[in-house]
């Protein structure tokens, strides 16, 4: 009977890295530090270059080179009131909404450092501020990515709606510090331009009366600071292909912060899941508008098994071959030290044969005694293949550890009616009762004993 003993599996698998070093900040002066010459009044934006003013709107470049209570300066201004940048010593300024011109609206635009990749997430930020000196508040701000740089001739709402904005009914009201707006965006491939603005229309957009009195009446307008758009490195890892033993188990975990949704390429649709299958395991993570991917492969390895079958007899001067029948990932030792499937026996004993493989080992073991093995190859002289089930069929009587046979059966008129190899046997069916004629080439298996020729005949009764 075959034993079977089991270890942990400690193949090496190698992991795929997806990303690697820092990711890319794309958008070139994002925080309006670096001016051509210091703003001195409206829509002097392209002094931060590359940034620059996409439409006849007049945004405003704010920084601290023009000196604080100038028209662009940086705390005090004479366009907003007073504000620090949150970061550096500039920042942007942009109407979002106004009363008195129907949807009338400002933008800012910079070429990103390279154009986004299909099908590759990035995140989006930026930081804006209410100024104190409007009297509305908005909700409305987003940015957009353009193949090629988008204009306008005029001051109108740009016809795109914006692929990460500020949430829908989300006022922005603080005129201190500084609000967020962020997310993830999907590529189509080849964007290389930034928009920043609001792409709503005016009924589309929410406002509220927030200064009452103030300098700007009806009339809503934001500061922009520290613009980020970077590359999301994968943070979805599945982890290293695996390779577990039958009947175990392993694994796979697709969490990832900030998730909504999973969707396995089996149509399962939670994050952590058991599998005991071998297969290719697909899964994708939705992460705010982006949707992370991972691929792992799991192997099953067979449990070892081996099969060296029955016992059996040893002619005088022959030998055995031993075949060992394991699973395709063993391989096997026999007790002389010998490896491989096949071992050739010349002399009784127990033998034994173990198959390894990475799920642990198998040993089974087989008796070779000396047997009686006679010599002669009998012919039998009559049949009767008449269905009782005695003497149905005719085959030559010899001892297969010593022969191999192969033979022929003619009628009387030379015709051939049975070429075998073997030893047959012959069933004799449709022909008629009579007698044959038997021809025998007995190739001898042992050394030292002759090939023979042997005829004879049978009769076929019925």
């Amino acid at each position: 009977m075959a034993q079977m003993h089991l270890f942990r599996w400690t193949g090496l698998w190698a992991c795929f890295a997806i990303g690697a070093g820092h990711a890319q900040q794309l958008v070139p002066n994002p925080g309006f530090e670096e001016v051509t010459s210091c703003p001195t009044f409206a829509s002097m934006l392209g002094h931060a270059a590359p940034w620059f003013n996409p439409t006849v709107g007049t945004p405003e470049l704010y920084h601290a080179c023009a000196g604080s209570g100038t028209y662009a300066g940086v705390p005090a201004n004479m366009s907003g009131g007073y504000q620090q940048p949150r970061s550096g010593q500039g920042f942007a300024g942009i109407y979002t909404y106004r009363t008195d011109l129907a949807d009338f609206r400002e933008y800012i635009e910079v070429p990103l450092l390279a154009p986004l990749e299909a099908g590759r997430c990035y995140s989006f930020s930026m930081f804006v501020n209410m100024p104190n000196e409007f009297e509305l508040a908005c909700d409305a701000v987003g940015a957009y990515f353009s193949t090629g740089p988008i204009t306008a001739t005029n001051a109108s709402v740009l016809p795109v709606a914006a692929a990460i904005e500020h949430p829908a009914g989300a006022l922005i009201t603080d005129t201190v510090g500084w609000t967020e707006v962020a997310g993830n965006y999907t590529a189509i491939g080849g964007e290389d331009h930034l928009v920043i603005g609001n792409f709503r229309t005016d009924a589309a957009t929410n406002i509220l009366l927030f200064h009452p009195g103030t300098w700007y009446l009806g009339q809503a307008y934001l500061l922009v600071d520290d613009v980020s758009l970077l590359p999301v490195e994968n943070s979805l890892d599945l982890g290293p292909d695996a390779a577990i033993c039958e009947g175990a188990s392993h694994q796979l975990d697709a969490t990832v912060p900030g998730m909504s949704g999973v969707l396995w390429n089996d149509g399962l649709t939670t994050p952590v899941r058991t599998v005991t299958a071998a297969g290719t395991y697909s899964v994708e993570v939705i992460v705010g508008n982006c949707v992370l991917r991972d691929t792992v492969v799991v192997d099953v390895q067979p449990l070892p098994s081996i099969e060296l079958g029955e016992d059996r007899e040893l002619c005088e001067g022959m030998t055995i071959a031993l075949l060992a029948i394991t699973d395709p990932a063993s391989t096997v030792h026999w007790d002389n030290g010998a490896t491989g499937h096949l071992l050739e026996v010349a002399a009784p004993g127990v033998h034994r044969a173990t198959a390894v493989n990475g799920c642990g080992s198998a040993t089974d073991s087989v008796r070779i005694t000396r047997g009686d093995c006679p010599e002669d190859i009998f012919l039998p002289n009559a049949f009767t293949p008449n269905g009782d089930g005695i003497n149905d069929w005719y085959e030559p009587v010899y001892d297969r550890r010593l022969w191999r046979v192969e033979y022929r059966i003619y009628d009387r008129w030379g015709r051939l009616c049975l070429d075998a190899t073997d030893g047959g046997p012959w069933d004799a069916a449709g022909w008629p009762q009579g007698i044959y004629q038997v021809s025998i080439q007995a190739t001898a298996l042992r050394k030292g004993v002759q090939d023979r020729v042997l005829l004879g005949h049978v009769a076929l009764l019925r």
